[in-house]
C-alpha cells in the first residue's frame, strides 16, 4: 500500500475531504495538525515525521505546499502541491536550509486564485521542473479538481 503524507494549509485542518478521498482509495495517509502560528519548530518536526513515515507521496496545500516543496529537498519522493504558497505568504515560517535531494513535483494551480498569483507560482514551478495542471478554481482546491489530478498522478507514477 502506498503511503501519503498530507500537509494542510494555514486556515484549514487535517480533517480534509482530500484525506478522506485518498483513504477511500486504499492509501495509508498521515495528516498531522499543523500549528503554523505558534510552533516555531513545526518545519523540523514535520520533516522528522516524514522521515519516520517515509511516504511515497507528500500532498501539500497552500502553506503546506510551501513546506512540502522544502521537505522534498531533504527526502526524495513525489510531491503534489496545491496552490502552494511559494510566494505571498502571510508570514515567513522558520524552515531549514534546503537539502540536496530532488523530488518529483506535480502541482495543481487554481486560475482564479486571488491569494497567491497562479502566474508567478507557475513560473517558479516551471523552474522546478514540475508537472503543472491548471484548474478553474480559486485558492481552495475543490475535491473534484484534486481527485482528477491525484488519479492522473497515481496512474502515471505507478507505471514507472
Amino acid at each position: 500500500m502506498k503511503q501519503i503524507f498530507f500537509i494542510h494549509g494555514l486556515e484549514s485542518s487535517n480533517k480534509s475531504s482530500k484525506v478522506e478521498f485518498m483513504r477511500s482509495k486504499g492509501f495509508d495517509v498521515v495528516a498531522p495538525s499543523m500549528d503554523y502560528a505558534t510552533n516555531e519548530d513545526l518545519f523540523s518536526q514535520t520533516l522528522e515525521k516524514v522521515l519516520e513515515f517515509q511516504p511515497h507521496l507528500i500532498v501539500g496545500s497552500s502553506i503546506g505546499g510551501y513546506f512540502a516543496s522544502h521537505i522534498g529537498t531533504h527526502y526524495s519522493t513525489t510531491l503534489l502541491l496545491l496552490n502552494p504558497a511559494l510566494i505571498s505568504r502571510p508570514f515567513q515560517p522558520k524552515i531549514l536550509l534546503d537539502g540536496r535531494v530532488k523530488s518529483i513535483v506535480w502541482a495543481l494551480l487554481g486560475e482564479k486564485d486571488d491569494l497567491i498569483s497562479p502566474i508567478e507560482n507557475f513560473k517558479i514551478l516551471q523552474n522546478m521542473g514540475a508537472t503543472i495542471r491548471i484548474g478553474k478554481h480559486g485558492h481552495r482546491t475543490p475535491i473534484e479538481a484534486f481527485s482528477d489530478v491525484f488519479d492522473e498522478l497515481i496512474k502515471k507514477t505507478s507505471n514507472t
